[in-house]
């Protein structure tokens, strides 16, 4: 529930610093910070050496996660939030939990109750209704319909990364895997940003503000809301897990309202509470 409150701070500052960059671009400078971060605290804790004792099987495991969830479903989920509002993409993307559910059945062989069937027709519908609002302004901004898809393709990465870091966690401790995950993240950004401008001219620099809040989204985000995601999965199921963060587009949808101003229609309001009452089900 802690990380859920996290993603969503930091959906709500990524929904700000976003803007003015590419969503790749941001992604990379935000990292940077989370890099320094993750290795700090396992310096501090005195475990940086287990970093290194890392079997070759893990750490491509390790690798393949985090550039799948980390640079390509985040960068997506950047995307989604540049183009149709932290309202309407947190919902979606956070719907991941439906995936995590059927993988879990058929990786660890789990039974599939009432309650998760129930839960996962609500959040079906909790997300066609919150995508569909988006869909409908499509005829006047056309990037809505790839704000969706951008939201959709998060869905497919952090489902797939969740299932992987659970594998990682029953040899590793959740610490090294905050801090190992960069290795692989900051170098495969860093080549895609620097890919993306090319033949782009562009003399715009990073403001202060702009990296204030890259930094600090980051921060809260990624190094502390996802540490504490690792240290869920590692002490419980994923059944029961993702469904539980599943509820951060209730604490998105308060913040994005109190404090960005955004307005919310009421398809995007019963649409994040079909979708938060369908990830409780789960739980149950």
């Amino acid at each position: 529930m802690l990380a859920a409150f996290c993603w969503a701070l930091g959906a709500s500052l990524y929904g700000r610093g976003v803007r003015e960059r590419s969503p790749l671009e941001f992604n990379f400078v935000r990292s940077v910070g989370v890099a320094l971060f993750s290795f700090l605290l396992l310096f501090l804790l005195g475990n940086l050496g287990s970093l290194f004792s890392v079997d070759v099987a893990a750490l491509a495991v390790m690798g393949l996660s985090s550039v799948l969830v980390l640079a390509v479903g985040d960068s997506l989920y950047f995307f989604g939030l540049k183009t149709i509002g932290v309202t309407k993409t947190v919902p979606i993307t956070y719907s991941y939990s439906i995936l995590v559910i059927l993988l879990s059945v058929l990786v660890l062989g789990e039974e599939v109750s009432l309650q998760i069937v129930f839960g996962t027709v609500a959040i079906i519908v909790g997300v066609w209704l919150v995508a569909n609002k988006a869909l409908d302004r499509s005829r006047k901004l056309n990037s809505s319909v790839g704000g969706v898809l951008a939201s959709l393709g998060t869905v497919v990465c952090w489902g797939f990364g969740v299932v992987l870091f659970k594998m990682l966690l029953e040899n590793n401790d959740p610490f090294v895997l905050s801090a190992g995950r960069m290795l692989f993240l900051l170098p495969t950004l860093g080549v895609l940003s620097a890919i993306s401008r090319v033949g782009v001219s562009s003399n715009s620099r990073w403001t202060k503000s702009q990296l204030s809040l890259a930094l600090l989204s980051g921060l809260v985000a990624l190094g502390v809301g996802d540490t504490l995601l690792y240290f869920g999965l590692d002490s419980a199921n994923m059944n029961i897990v993702a469904p539980l963060t599943s509820t951060t587009p209730i604490f998105s949808a308060i913040i994005a309202v109190l404090f960005l101003g955004e307005k919310v229609s009421v398809k995007v309001v019963i649409g994040t509470f079909l979708v938060t009452v369908g990830a409780m089900l789960l739980f149950m």
